[in-house]
């Protein structure tokens, strides 16, 4: 283990940490990136990849080891450890492969050899017609002939032998680079890929109200697309406690949309007067289709199910996240309530009992969700689980 903790020491582990870290110096989707560069760029290096060429257990647990080191710098980042268990599942797909090719050239060979047997057993039955005379003429010749058969029989034997008992198969490593270089690929495009669907594209209609909270990058993105051949309005609902509403409404001014900011209060108002369509970001997408996304969301999201409002989450595939949250606690940050209150604040009395609980994210299960808007199209909460099979082996949900 030594050498691994040598590599937690290399500069560009310290600094793909020290930026993890930053929250404000990488999006989501930069962070997958840069992840998966760092371990093509790992597995890639001739003294770890000579180390795992036939130790495919242990290239799993490497990657895992260093996999929790980074996931526990920012257990919300869920891009983190989503990307490191897809390089996994990567690498045990490759293994299933190279394991079914051996299994397959196991199979040909018993099937080669039990015909062998079959014919012996059948020259067997048929010895009383068998032509002595010819024989002993031919042995001398043939004699040689049958130990070599022999010897090759035994050798093959012996070689499906140790191959059911060696664990250590050999697989093919740098299709394995190739396909963790494919999934950078993969998240660099996710954000044209989600705009770019018609399905998506779609979803807004000429004359709709729009309901939004909170910052998306990729909201924003779908939005300035559609203003191109369809007229909108666009309504921005505050977002405590870290109120990044005025940094989507300033976005949005940008690309010349009609946009009115409103407080939380101001929400069941909009609802009950207007049709509108609810378009929300997410932090984390979970496999019992619930979503974790930012403050106030939840709120809305009642609202919007009590009116029978459609609700929208757009999200690329980064943030499918192999895990499981029935209640806002489980997977949150808390933060000071001076974004709330202010540090200037004045209190008047005692307040040493009181207690501040100022949770950044909410969880809105899956009932409130009308539909995924993601690079792979567009996705139903209720079979959102069956995506997991081909993206996470179960084996990865937790590292």
């Amino acid at each position: 283990m030594d050498y691994i903790k040598n590599i937690e020491e290399i500069a560009k582990m310290k600094e793909l940490k020290r930026k993890l870290r930053r929250k404000k110096d990488m999006n989501s989707t930069e962070a997958s990136k840069q992840i998966a560069e760092f371990f093509y760029d790992l597995i890639k290096d001739p003294t770890i990849k000579n180390k795992y060429l036939t130790n495919h257990h242990n290239l799993i647990l490497f990657v895992s080891y260093l996999g929790k080191k980074f996931s526990s710098i920012d257990p919300v980042q869920f891009c983190i450890s989503n990307t490191i268990k897809k390089i996994l599942h990567l690498i045990r797909e490759d293994i299933k492969e190279s394991q079914n090719e051996k299994k397959m050239n196991l199979i040909n060979q018993k099937e080669l050899m039990s015909n062998k047997m079959n014919e012996a057993i059948k020259f067997m039955k048929d010895i009383k017609n068998f032509d002595f005379v010819k024989y002993l003429k031919n042995n001398d010749n043939e004699n040689d002939d049958n130990e070599s058969g022999e010897n090759n029989s035994t050798e093959r034997l012996l070689e499906m032998k140790n191959l059911e008992e060696n664990e250590k198969i050999e697989f093919d490593i740098d299709q394995i680079l190739e396909k963790i270089d494919n999934l950078k690929s993969e998240i660099i495009s996710i954000s044209e890929a989600i705009t770019e669907k018609k399905e998506i594209k779609d979803l807004i209609e000429d004359g709709d109200i729009i309901l939004t909270s909170n910052y998306s990058e990729q909201i924003v993105k779908i939005l300035d697309e559609n203003k191109k051949t369809k007229k909108f309005k666009v309504f921005v609902c505050e977002s405590a406690p870290k109120l990044r509403e005025k940094s989507m409404a300033e976005e949005l001014k940008k690309i010349n949309l009609d946009i009115t900011i409103i407080e939380d209060d101001d929400i069941f108002s909009v609802m009950k007067n207007f049709k509108v369509k609810v378009f929300l970001g997410a932090k984390a997408i979970l496999v019992n289709g619930g979503l974790i996304t930012y403050g106030e969301a939840y709120n809305i999201c009642l609202l919007a199910n009590k009116f029978s409002n459609p609700v929208i989450i757009v999200a690329g595939t980064t943030k499918l996240t192999p895990m499981y949250s029935f209640k806002h606690e489980l997977y949150n940050e808390y933060l000071s309530p001076d974004l709330i209150f202010g540090k200037n604040m004045d209190y008047e009395g005692d307040i040493s009992n009181i207690q501040f609980n100022t949770p950044s994210l909410d969880y809105v299960p899956p009932n409130l969700i009308s539909m995924y808007a993601t690079d792979i199209g567009i996705l139903n909460p209720k079979y959102l689980y069956k995506n997991f099979n081909d993206m996470y082996d179960l084996e990865d949900y937790e590292i």
